[in-house]
C-alpha cells in the first residue's frame, strides 16, 4: 500500500474528492482506493485540479462508505499483472495462428 494523498470534501454526486501527493495520478485511474484502516473506499474514476495540485475522484463502491469516510489519508494498491497476460515482443506466430482471421475457402 503507498499513500495516494489526503480526502478533502464529498460532492452531491456522491464522489469523494482527494488531494493527490503523486505527481501524476493519472496511471492510477482503475486502481482501487483504501481509507486509514485499509478497508477500501471505491475506484479512482478521474484526475482534475492543476497540473502541480492534482485532484483524485474517487468512486465509492456503496452509499453506506460516504456516510462513515471523514477527512483522512487515501492509499492505493498497484497489482502486478501476471505473465499470461503480458505479450512477448518479436514472438514467431505459431503453426495455424496466422493474423487472427481465418482464411476463406475457394471452391
Amino acid at each position: 500500500m503507498k499513500k495516494l494523498g489526503y480526502i478533502i470534501s464529498k460532492t452531491r454526486d456522491g464522489l469523494i474528492i482527494a488531494r493527490s501527493m503523486i505527481k501524476d495520478p493519472r496511471r492510477l485511474v482503475g486502481h482501487i482506493a483504501y481509507d486509514k484502516d485499509l478497508k477500501r473506499i471505491g475506484k479512482i474514476v478521474d484526475v482534475i485540479g492543476r497540473v502541480d495540485q492534482p485532484f483524485v475522484v474517487i468512486k465509492p463502491e456503496s452509499k453506506d462508505v460516504i456516510e462513515f469516510i471523514g477527512t483522512g489519508p487515501v492509499y492505493y494498491y498497484v497489482e502486478k499483472r501476471t505473465k499470461r497476460f503480458l505479450r512477448r515482443k518479436g514472438r514467431k506466430a505459431k503453426r495455424g495462428e496466422g493474423r487472427g482471421r481465418p482464411r476463406s475457402r475457394r471452391r
